[in-house]
């Protein structure tokens, strides 16, 4: 009886640490799958910031890559150029059927051959030369090469610059498209909670017998056209996501206005025009890519020019004859090689004038760069400066229309006011509010622009510059 009565609770213990790791197990199971189906949708309801977005357009978009190769292809155009510095290396190999048996030795391998004797003959016959060559003078057409080369490879590295700083504009301006749709959106749908409220007011007074069949028809008008309005912001919204989306390499749902953070300028003064144009003529991609074109273009005079001078090479040469019967002889030779064009049809001459000609043209963009940066400063100052005043107005002219309306709504509430004003101070609030965003946006943008005109814009900037707003 007593061991029957002490196996009992050892088997009813073991039952139900089997029955807890089940659950165990299960819960784990269970928590495992949970986790993966949360996952997406945690990631998802990530936030979406600004310098996030730019880092994936950078990384993701086709005008960057290719920018970068083209960048690649300049710089490597500088070593294949700088090759000719280097001595020339060549071998080659001849394998020949004559229709008559040929001499298998050159002339002076006759030697080793008695009079009246015939050195060996072949129908096919074999060569095998290496020759080393070094261009000891060519009027500096080597020097040219170099350095047009490297002009433009430094205007390849300028454009990927611009068009890496042209798609940071793009971001920003789409990630604000974006958050400022949103936000006009939402002032329209507390616009319509406002006229919902009042339908509902004028409703109950209309039953009452307290109010007049045209305050409904007023009300109920003014929000038709908000409805109206919110459609278009509506599908507006949907737009911005839209290009946000493709510019940064996600899908639609993932640059909801909800997920997007605020931004707002850090840093609000305005630096003077002297010292903003002179950091412009220093630093704008478009500006330094047209100085690297013209440089390559004086370097392709240099080239041009070369053509004009003999060339002197330091030649030498290993030659190997056989033929199919096993008869073999070597040589060397060594030498200078003197050559010079003396008549080209022109050629030369049209090359000088062709370099000559792109020289020029490209020390006239150069002066159209310039001129175009100096308008571009002076546009983007001006829209800073603009952007800046309007949206001290206008958070001035929001905050006393939120009061107006607000006054308006008691004044008609306890029947001393009228709803043509209500409705009116309503509508002025909504439009005070979607300007007062839009003038934010706009001065973020012109800041960012006149950044990129300036040469500065790049993703430290944006960190440093348009922080979260409060």
């Amino acid at each position: 009886m007593r061991r029957s009565g002490e196996t009992r609770p050892r088997r009813a213990r073991g039952g139900c640490l089997r029955v807890a790791l089940a659950v165990a197990i299960w819960g784990a199971i269970q928590g495992l799958a949970a986790g993966e189906l949360a996952g997406p949708s945690a990631a998802a309801a990530a936030p979406l910031t600004l310098l996030d977005a730019a880092q994936r357009a950078l990384e993701s978009h086709p005008q960057v890559g290719a920018s970068a190769a083209a960048r690649d292809e300049a710089r490597a155009a500088i070593g294949e150029a700088q090759a000719a510095w280097w001595p020339l290396l060549r071998v080659s190999g001849t394998a020949t059927r004559y229709e008559e048996p040929m001499a298998t030795l050159p002339i002076h391998g006759f030697s080793g051959f008695a009079l009246g004797s015939f050195p060996p003959f072949d129908r096919t016959l074999y060569q095998g030369v290496a020759s080393l060559s070094y261009a000891l003078f060519d009027g500096n057409a080597r020097v040219g090469r170099v350095r047009q080369a490297r002009g433009r490879a430094g205007a390849a590295e300028a454009a990927l610059d611009a068009a890496e700083q042209g798609v940071l504009s793009r971001v920003v301006a789409s990630y604000l498209a974006v958050e400022g749709t949103g936000q006009v959106l939402e002032a329209h749908d507390r616009h319509l909670e406002a006229l919902l409220a009042e339908r509902t007011r004028v409703g109950q007074l209309l039953d009452a017998g307290r109010a007049a069949p045209l305050e409904a028809l007023r009300v109920e008008a003014e929000l038709a056209n908000a409805e109206a309005d919110r459609v278009r912001f509506a599908f507006a919204l949907e737009q911005a996501e839209f290009d946000l989306a493709r510019l940064v390499g996600l899908p639609a749902d993932a640059v909801d206005p909800a997920r997007l953070e605020p931004i707002a300028c850090a840093d609000t003064t305005l630096a003077p025009r002297e010292p903003l144009l002179a950091q412009a003529f220093a630093g704008s991609p478009a500006l330094r890519q047209a100085r690297e074109q013209r440089f390559a273009a004086d370097a392709g005079r240099r080239v041009a020019r070369g053509a004009c001078w003999p060339e002197l090479k330091a030649v030498g040469n290993y030659i190997d004859y056989a033929d199919a019967s096993g008869h073999e002889s070597r040589e060397w030779n060594a030498g200078l090689q003197l050559s010079m064009n003396l008549f080209t049809g022109g050629a030369i001459r049209g090359g000088v004038a062709r370099a000559d000609a792109a020289s020029r043209g490209a020390t006239e963009l150069v002066r159209l760069a310039e001129l175009q940066v100096g308008q571009d400063l002076d546009r983007a100052r001006a829209a800073v400066a603009e952007s800046h005043a309007r949206v001290r107005s206008l958070e001035k002219a929001a905050a006393r229309l939120a009061e107006v309306a607000r006054i308006e709504r008691l004044t008609l509430q306890t029947g001393s006011g009228t709803q043509t004003d209500y409705l009116r101070a309503e509508a002025d609030l909504l439009t005070a509010c979607a300007n007062r965003v839009e003038a934010r946006h706009r001065e973020i943008a012109a800041r960012v622009e006149l950044a990129r005109v300036t040469g500065v814009l790049d993703v430290a900037w944006l960190a440093r510059n348009l922080g979260a707003q409060e």
